[in-house]
C-alpha cells in the first residue's frame, strides 16, 4: 500500500511547475512532508485520515499548478522541479522503498 501511495504522490510531483524556492519547490516540500508522515503512520487508518486532511488544501493547489500549460511548458516545469532539494530526497526515499 505504501508503494501505491508513494507512486501516486510521485506522479503528482511530476506535473508540477518551476523550481528555485518557487511554488513548485514548495509543493515538492509539502509532498516530501506528506510522504514522511505517511511512512511514520505505518498505514494506521486514523493517522492516515488526519494526514490526508492536513495536506488536502495544499495538494489541491499543487495539482492546479500545471493547468492551462502546454506539454512543452509542463516538460520544462518537470525539469526544473527535479532540481528541488525535496524532490531529490523523495527520489532517494523511493529507491529505498523499491529496494533499488
Amino acid at each position: 500500500m505504501k508503494k501505491i501511495i508513494l507512486s501516486a504522490t510521485m506522479l503528482t510531483v511530476l506535473v508540477l511547475a518551476s523550481c528555485g524556492k518557487s511554488a513548485v519547490c514548495d509543493c515538492s516540500e509539502t509532498l516530501l512532508s506528506l510522504i514522511k508522515e505517511t511512512k511514520e503512520a505505518k498505514m494506521d487508518p486514523t493517522k492516515m485520515t488526519a494526514i490526508q486532511e492536513k495536506y488536502k488544501g495544499d495538494l489541491e493547489k499543487c495539482e492546479k499548478l500545471d493547468e492551462g500549460k502546454t506539454e512543452a511548458e509542463k516538460a520544462a516545469m518537470e525539469a526544473e522541479m527535479k532540481e528541488c532539494d525535496s524532490f531529490k530526497e523523495m527520489e532517494e526515499m523511493r529507491k529505498e522503498m523499491m529496494g533499488q
